[in-house]
């Protein structure tokens, strides 16, 4: 164990100083330059953001509204950026169909059942029908399409709908 705590703390020390190394210092005239930088999720505390409320059951999907507001707790709760969890999947397209931003919503048209009065049942989840979604992107992203794909796997997904959109 001890052999091995030596060879370990030689390589750390090593590799701290191949780091220590490669890391080049300013001069101390150069100007700062900043630089813009925005988050790809729409932040809490901005009062700005693209927000996208749309009607489906999980096979079709409308779009309800558009507009530039403050987004909902709930909305930014709701969607956030694709985990393996989630089930159904909006991506921001741009003219070219490039993906701009993909976002994640879980699986909202499924209900799990899993509580007391259930213990006997042999189905735990059910279909719930119709459901709104809101989802908020970044004044920076101008999309001209929302694609809304369903995942069977982690790297298989379906095209279920297109939705065009008129943005400036």
């Amino acid at each position: 164990m001890g052999d091995k705590l030596v060879k370990m703390v030689k390589f750390l020390i090593i590799v701290f100083l191949a780091i220590s190394l490669e890391v080049e210092s300013k001069p101390i005239d150069s100007p700062i330059v900043e630089k813009e930088l925005y988050k790809l999720h729409v932040d809490p505390l901005v009062n700005k953001a693209r927000i996208f409320e749309i009607t489906g059951d999980g096979s079709s999907f409308i779009l309800k509204d558009s507009y530039i507001g403050k987004p909902s707790i709930r909305t930014l709760k709701t969607t956030h950026l694709v985990t393996k969890r989630d089930k159904y999947i909006l991506r921001f397209r741009d003219a070219d169909n490039k993906v701009l931003m993909s976002l994640g919503i879980g699986d909202p048209f499924t209900a799990h059942a899993q509580h007391l009065g259930y213990e006997d049942s042999e189905q735990f989840t059910f279909q719930v029908g119709r459901q709104d979604i809101s989802a908020a992107i970044p004044m920076q992203i101008n999309p001209s399409s929302i694609t809304i794909e369903k995942r069977y796997g982690y790297e298989v997904s379906q095209q279920i709908a297109t939705i065009k959109l008129d943005i400036e």
